[in-house]
C-alpha cells in the first residue's frame, strides 16, 4: 500500500473547517489568483477528492481490523467464517489495489467526481462475487464525506486552510475587501454630494415649533422652526471590464492572466464597498456596486449570485464591444429605479482599443475628434475602430451633460508605461478628452489597480480635459 493511504482520524479532516474564517489567514493577490484558478477550474482543486479516497482508506482499514478481530476471537459455523474471510479478500485487495490506482488517477486529474471514483473502484470489483453489500456501504461512506471541503490553499505566511467550493467567493472577497482597506488611507470615505437644499422635515419642524411656542398645536411656525432635511446623493459604480481575447495574456511574472487580475479587482472592490455600508450602519447603502462585462451577452452583474456564477463562467475571447457594454451601463443607470437617486461612476478597465460598433447607433461625437481623425490620423487607423471611439466619445459626452446628477468616468488601459507613447494611447486620450484622463496600470502591478480605481471613486464631480 502507498505511503499515502494511511489510517487517519475523521477529526484531521474537521479542523481546517473550523478555523477558515480566521482573521491571520492573509495572502497576496498572487494567491488570490491561485485560489481563483481553482474554484473556477475543478482539475486544480483535488484535495477533497484525495481527501474523499483518503477517507475511504479508512474506513477500508478499520473494516479490515473489525472482520480479523472476530475471526480471532468470535466462535463461528464454517460457511459464516468462509464468508467473513471471502469479504476480507474483498476489502484487503481495495486498500491494496483499488484505492491506490483511484488516488492516483485523481493526483492525475483522470477522475474528477465522487461518482467517477465509485465507478472506477466499482469495475475494480467485477472479479469478485458478492460484493453487493459492500457496494451499498461505499456508496454510503461516499455521502458521508459530501462535508469535506474542496480547495486546499496556503498563504505566503505558509499557514494552510480548506474551503468548501460553495464558499470560495465569499471567503475570497471578504479577505481581498479586508486586503483592499488595508492598502486605503484610514480616512473617513466621502461617499455622499450633499445638496444646499432640501425637503422641509416636517415633523421634526412641527416638534421644533411647539417648543418655541409653547403650545400644543403651535400657534405659528417661524423661519428659524423650519428643519431643511439635507439630501444625500450616494454612488453608483459601474465597473466595465473587458474580457476579450487580448485578456487571456499571462501577467509578466506570474501565473494567473489579466482576466483573473480584472476577475480579482471586481471581487475586490464589490466586497471593499460591501463592507463599507456595513461599517457605516446606515439603512442607505453609500455604494452599489455593478459588474459589467466587455462582450457580447449584455447583462449588468449586481447581486452576489450573479457575480458568482460570472467569476466561475467568464472566459477571455472575441472581440472588444466596448462602446455597447458602456451604453449598457449608462441605460440602465437612467432607467432603474434604485439608480435614480446615485451620483455614477464609469469606470472602464480594458487592455486594448474598442473594435466593434453598436448596431442602429449614430453618434454625435465632438468636432475636435473628427479634426484629429481626419487631419492626424487619416488613413492610420481602421475605419471600424475609428468609429467605435466616435461612439464612446459620444456617449461619454452625452452622460455627464445630464444634470440631473453627477457623471464620473475613469479610464484604465492594462500595459506598460510605454504604452503612453503608441497611437493606441493617444488616440483613447483625444476620445476622452473634455471627459477623463486615461490611467495606464502596468500589468504587473494588477495588484494596485483596486486601489487606484477606489481612490478615483472617492473623487466624484472631478472631470479632466486635455
Amino acid at each position: 500500500m502507498p505511503h499515502r493511504i494511511h489510517v487517519i482520524s475523521r477529526e484531521r479532516f474537521t479542523d481546517p473547517l473550523m478555523v477558515w474564517r480566521d482573521p491571520d489567514f492573509v495572502f497576496d493577490f498572487a494567491d488570490a489568483a491561485s485560489v481563483l484558478q481553482k474554484w473556477r477550474d475543478p482539475r486544480k482543486g483535488q484535495s477533497s477528492r484525495e481527501a474523499l479516497v483518503l477517507g475511504m482508506a479508512l474506513e477500508n482499514a478499520v473494516a479490515v481490523k473489525n472482520i480479523q478481530h472476530r475471526l480471532l476471537v468470535t466462535p463461528m459455523e464454517p460457511l459464516e467464517e468462509e464468508d467473513l474471510i471471502r469479504e476480507l479478500e474483498i476489502l484487503e485487495y481495495i486498500g491494496n489495489n483499488a484505492l491506490p490506482d483511484a488516488l492516483l488517477k485523481v493526483n492525475m486529474g483522470e477522475l474528477q467526481t465522487r461518482e467517477e471514483i465509485e465507478q472506477f473502484i466499482q469495475r475494480h470489483l467485477k472479479g469478485f462475487e458478492g460484493t453487493a453489500e459492500y457496494k451499498k456501504q461505499l456508496t454510503e461512506s461516499l455521502r458521508t464525506l459530501e462535508e469535506l471541503t474542496d480547495i486546499e490553499i496556503t498563504d505566503r505566511f505558509g499557514h494552510k486552510m480548506r474551503i468548501k467550493r460553495e464558499e470560495v467567493m465569499d471567503f475570497l472577497g471578504n479577505q481581498l475587501g479586508n486586503w483592499l482597506a488595508r492598502q486605503l488611507p484610514a480616512r473617513p470615505v466621502n461617499d455622499t454630494i450633499v445638496r444646499p437644499r432640501g425637503k422641509i422635515h416636517k415633523k421634526k419642524t412641527f416638534e421644533h415649533s411647539i417648543f418655541t411656542s409653547q403650545t400644543i398645536p403651535p400657534k405659528s411656525i417661524d423661519i428659524d422652526d423650519i428643519v431643511v432635511m439635507k439630501k444625500d446623493r450616494n454612488a453608483q459604480i459601474y465597473l466595465i471590464v473587458d474580457t476579450s481575447q487580448s485578456m487571456r495574456n499571462v501577467v509578466q511574472g506570474t501565473h494567473f492572466s489579466r482576466l483573473e487580475g480584472a476577475l480579482l479587482t471586481s471581487l475586490a472592490i464589490f466586497y471593499y464597498f460591501k463592507r463599507q455600508g456595513r461599517t457605516r450602519r446606515t439603512n442607505q447603502r453609500a455604494f452599489r456596486t455593478a459588474v459589467v462585462p466587455i462582450s457580447k451577452t449584455r447583462q449588468i452583474i449586481t447581486s452576489e449570485d450573479q457575480l458568482e456564477r460570472f467569476l466561475l463562467t467568464a472566459t477571455a475571447k472575441g472581440r472588444t464591444p466596448m462602446s455597447a457594454s458602456i451604453k449598457t451601463a449608462i441605460e440602465h443607470a437612467k432607467v432603474k429605479k434604485n439608480t435614480q437617486n446615485r451620483d455614477v461612476h464609469l469606470i472602464i478597465v480594458t487592455d486594448g482599443r474598442p473594435n466593434e460598433l453598436i448596431p442602429g447607433y449614430e453618434p454625435t461625437p465632438s468636432q475636435s475628434l473628427i479634426n484629429y481623425f481626419e487631419e492626424e490620423r487619416s488613413g492610420g487607423i481602421d475605419p471600424v475602430t475609428r468609429n467605435c471611439y466616435f461612439e464612446i466619445n459620444s456617449l461619454l459626452r452625452d452622460a455627464i451633460r445630464d444634470q440631473s446628477r453627477t457623471w464620473k468616468v475613469s479610464y484604465f488601459i492594462i500595459g506598460s508605461e510605454r504604452l503612453k507613447l503608441t497611437d493606441l494611447y493617444r488616440d483613447t486620450r483625444r476620445a476622452l478628452r473634455g471627459i477623463t484622463y486615461p490611467i495606464v496600470i502596468d500589468p504587473s502591478r494588477m495588484d494596485v489597480l483596486a486601489k487606484t480605481i477606489v481612490t478615483e471613486s472617492m473623487r466624484l464631480g472631478q472631470s479632466a480635459s486635455g
